[in-house]
């Protein structure tokens, strides 16, 4: 790739725009030198992976990112045995460890976002780490007092020496005649030893030793013979303390360097993580779409829009090279937006093919180009002695030697800077070079020559940035296929100029040039007449469409009318057959017993049997139904039933699954039943009445989540909560800590909407203040 072109299409700035988001120090370095990629496959990996990633921050809340460091670097720095790391650097892989434990977790709970998955991959199991650094260490970086036995004992110790010397020191305080030699009853710090400021002209009163002096002079700091033996004291626990703390770190040292591969690996995740969530937030926020990105030499960009106009204010561009014709040949007057147009052609390009989402819609193309060449703006160069055209040449000629057919070239202002007829005839030989190497180009001018030249030839298109000329300025539209008009003279008369000069100015063009301008003249009002017709087209095809779709709609709700009728005029004669059938069944009973009337029995319900299937497929042709789901048959030939239809009990004779209906014997009769009058008969059974209870489990009336993050937190709180309302407490205690205050601003969201929670304050002096959260349970 060409540096120069990533200069002038500002890739470097846009760049800067995604490292506001990084939180890891050490990416800053990767996102500087971010490049397009050399391999297609990797790209589109990259592409699909980010897209992911936007997806989470939209949909799922995205990834916690607060606190990341490269914790690489900090495994370098314990190589060799003997050397330890800080408290705050295990806290910081602490923090990282469980940083990406967590998000893979949640990520694997989701079960959706399947590339950002495959690409994470498999997360070594160092939850053992974890646990012991946070046995070892607080949230607020400090040695806990029982990471060890020995330094448990040291810390007491300390603490009692401490109250010592505090009784020693009010004791001092405290005796008459030393009062006027304390400048006040404070204990302070001198040298790492107990001392009290004296006033200096009563420092003879204070037997013991002098440490130091006030900037005035006036009060001397003295430490007490009475203290000293205690200050030695003092010292030797705090170098006994020390010691044991060294040996504490350098025993999670040995871990780490027993882990070292599985921390590197998750490291490396963290670190790429933070990349992933700086241009996705990136993104997100700039409404960014991911391209699709092939091996086809094309660019084809819908609604793009510059990355640094305001999203609110910048007219997206749509436009297409690669596929009709490789040129793109945009002319038209300064400031109509023909350079804007060229760096967000270019500048899109760089991004997508670094794995940054672009600022279009998400049916953008855009080829995986070998190189993007630009020449953009005014490179006069003082220092190389260089005029405007001069420099543009030197771009210009490096840009040919390096381009191909699979290369994309943004060329500005082609031949600008030297006389115009030479300057035209220079710009037409360079478009000749670039077509006849098929290489992808985005060419600007404004010369009339250069104009008609790309009309006419093969494999240019036209365009031009649209000018309204009532209001004598530009709009930033592009209209491909309509070449630009000079409205130099048109603005002048506008503006108020004598008609003298214009008259003039328009006798010295010359005659080919009014042709051009006249052709361009033409070629623009049957462009408006057409989109015109286009647009006069498309609302009779609407209106047609929505005619078709009323009548559509009409219909079938007549149809659904007549059916409905039909349906309930059957559903009424099946409510009659229904009543005929039930004062059959009672017949039926009566004469099941009488020997002369069985022949009158079996026919009674064979007409009745007929009348009802007739009736049924008669209904069956006539109304549409909703096709139903096939109806399970859980009884087989010679189980023992009920039919409904007859309130009799019966035998099953025959199964006939394709009318879903079965021939049953109820005593003398034999019967053709549908499935939904066959009850299976059950023996009765004792009902026994499983009663659940909740088990009440033990539990404490606070809850300590510091260390854990805002997900890990919450959930554990529901969990704890649950059980301390079983329990019956009214209130209890939620330890969070202070750190930087996402865990517990994560928990307070919680308790907003927990149906547990009657209300919550934050505690109170002797509580925990800031640290704590006092929550009174329903």
């Amino acid at each position: 790739m060409n540096k120069h072109s990533f200069n002038v299409l500002e890739f470097d700035k846009l760049k800067e725009l995604i490292l506001e988001n990084i939180v890891i120090d050490d990416n800053r370095e990767v996102i500087e030198n971010l490049e397009p990629y050399k391999d297609l496959s990797a790209l589109n990996n990259e592409l699909k992976t980010v897209k992911d990633f936007m997806d989470l921050i939209s949909f799922d809340g995205g990834f916690e990112a607060v606190g990341l460091r490269n914790i690489n670097s900090l495994m370098d720095k314990i190589k060799l045995i003997g050397t330890y790391l800080e408290v705050e650097e295990l806290w910081d892989i602490n923090v990282n460890l469980r940083t990406v434990r967590v998000f893979k977790a949640r990520l694997d709970e989701l079960g959706k976002y399947k590339q950002l998955r495959d690409t994470i991959g498999n997360i070594p199991n160092l939850r053992m780490i974890e646990d012991m650094i946070n046995k070892t260490i607080n949230p607020e970086k400090e040695i806990k007092d029982d990471a060890s036995l020995d330094l448990r004992d040291i810390r007491l110790h300390k603490k009692t020496l401490n109250m010592n010397i505090k009784r020693k020191f009010e004791e001092l305080f405290d005796e008459p005649s030393l009062a006027n030699a304390f400048q006040e009853r404070i204990i302070t710090e001198r040298d790492g030893r107990m001392v009290t400021p004296v006033k200096f002209d009563f420092k003879g009163l204070i037997k013991g030793i002098e440490h130091d002096r006030s900037s005035s002079g006036q009060t001397v700091f003295i430490e007490p013979l009475s203290i000293v033996s205690l200050n030695n004291k003092m010292r030797e626990l705090e170098t006994k303390e020390k010691e044991e703390i060294r040996k504490i770190l350098l025993r999670i040292a040995e871990l780490l360097r027993n882990n070292r591969d599985d921390i590197l690996a998750i490291g490396d995740k963290a670190l790429y993580l933070d990349i992933l969530n700086a241009k996705s937030i990136y993104a997100v926020d700039n409404k960014c779409e991911i391209p699709t990105v092939s091996n086809r030499e094309i660019l084809s960009l819908e609604r793009a829009r510059h990355p640094f106009i305001d999203k609110d204010k910048v007219v997206p561009l749509t436009f297409e090279i690669g596929k009709d014709y490789d040129i793109l040949l945009i002319t038209g007057p300064n400031t109509g937006g023909k350079t804007v147009a060229l760096k967000t052609a270019g500048l899109l390009t760089l991004m997508a093919l670094s794995g940054i989402p672009i600022p279009a819609s998400e049916n953008s193309k855009i080829g995986f180009f070998e190189g993007v060449f630009a020449d953009i703006g005014d490179e006069q160069s003082i220092e190389q002695s260089l005029s405007s055209f001069s420099a543009h040449l030197k771009n210009v000629k490096e840009i040919l030697a390096g381009v191909t057919k699979n290369s994309l070239v943004l060329l500005d202002e082609l031949g600008s800077g030297t006389d115009p007829i030479e300057g035209a005839a220079f710009a037409m030989a360079v478009i000749d070079y670039l077509n006849e190497k098929k290489a992808k180009s985005f060419i600007t001018t404004h010369y009339s020559q250069v104009k008609a030249y790309g009309y006419n030839e093969e494999g240019i298109e036209t365009a031009s940035m649209e000018f309204n000329t009532d209001t004598l300025s530009p709009t930033y539209r592009l209209l491909v296929g309509i070449p630009g008009e000079s409205n130099a003279l048109t603005i002048a008369q506008r503006m108020g100029l004598p008609e003298s000069i214009i008259s003039k100015a328009r006798a010295y063009i010359s005659e080919d040039n009014k042709k051009v301008e006249k052709m361009i003249e033409n070629i623009k009002t049957k462009s408006q007449e057409l989109d015109e017709m286009r647009e006069r087209f498309a609302r009779l095809q609407e209106e047609a469409r929505l005619d078709r779709e009323r009548a559509k709609q009409e219909t079938l709700i007549i149809e659904k009318q007549k059916n409905e009728i039909i349906k309930a005029a059957y559903e009424e004669a099946e409510k009659m057959m229904n009543e005929m059938r039930a004062k059959a069944s009672a017949l039926v009973e009566k004469i099941q017993h009488e020997e002369k009337n069985k022949e009158d029995a079996k026919q009674i319900q064979k007409n009745l049997n007929m009348l009802s299937t007739a009736l049924r497929e008669e209904k069956n042709k006539t109304v549409e139904v909703v096709k139903k789901i096939k109806t399970k048959v859980n009884f087989k030939v010679g189980d023992r039933v009920f039919v409904k239809s007859i309130n009799q009990f019966a035998n099953i004779l025959k199964i006939n699954t394709s009318k879903e209906s079965a021939s049953v014997q109820a005593g003398i009769l034999k019967l053709e039943v549908p499935f939904e009058e066959i009850k299976i008969v059950e023996e009765k059974k004792e009902k026994v009445y499983n009663v659940n209870t909740h088990k009440k489990t033990p539990v404490r009336s606070e809850i300590d989540l510091r260390g854990k993050m805002v997900d890990e937190g919450v959930y554990e709180l529901e969990t704890y909560l649950d059980r301390a309302t079983l329990n019956g407490y009214t209130e209890v205690y939620v330890i969070h800590g202070k750190g930087t205050g996402a865990l517990r601003e994560g928990i307070l969201k919680y308790l907003k909407t927990s149906k547990y929670v009657k209300e919550y304050r934050i505690g109170g002096h002797g509580e925990g203040g800031l640290g704590c959260t006092v929550v009174t349970l329903k």
